[in-house]
């Protein structure tokens, strides 16, 4: 008798955050149990850098401005290096894949899941309330309320 893992594609949307990590561990535990493997997913949102006349500089943009983005990517890619090396400590033999995605959170995740046929979304909440959560909304909801594919959100 053969055993066919419900779970055996897990996609873990993953920003470096503490709940993050949480939900990275139970991510690598569960994909080591069902024998399946792991995208790590980590997704550099869109920086809005306001548009500042050269004279507020007194006619010096600095370049900070313009590598602001390329930084955000490279922080982005480094901590999912370090969620690779996490993997490899708690689940040495688990397949994973680091998957770095620009543009709208929830709106990757949903894209990549789908792409790469995961079987189960896990992200971790980071519990937005009041009224940061409800005019912006939380990338969980927006993923819970869209997509198709089982979610699992972590406190």
């Amino acid at each position: 008798m053969s055993f066919d893992p419900v779970y055996s594609k897990i996609l873990i949307a993953y920003d470096s955050s503490e709940q993050a990590k949480h939900a990275l561990e139970i991510a690598a535990r569960m994909a080591a149990i069902f024998k399946g493997e792991l995208i790590i997913l980590a997704v550099v949102p869109p920086e809005i850098i306001p548009a500042i006349p050269a004279d507020a500089y007194s006619g010096v943009i600095t370049t900070s401005q313009f590598d602001y983005y390329d930084r955000s990517k490279e922080l982005y890619q480094k901590s999912l290096e370090e969620a690779g090396k996490f993997v490899e400590e708690v689940s040495p033999d688990l397949k994973y894949e680091l998957v770095l995605q620009e543009g709208r959170p929830s709106t990757r995740i949903i894209e990549e899941a789908e792409k790469r046929a995961a079987d189960l979304i896990i992200l971790g909440n980071r519990g937005l309330g009041g009224i940061s959560g409800w005019i912006l909304g939380s990338t969980s909801r927006q993923v819970v309320d869209r997509c198709t594919k089982p979610v699992l959100v972590v406190k």
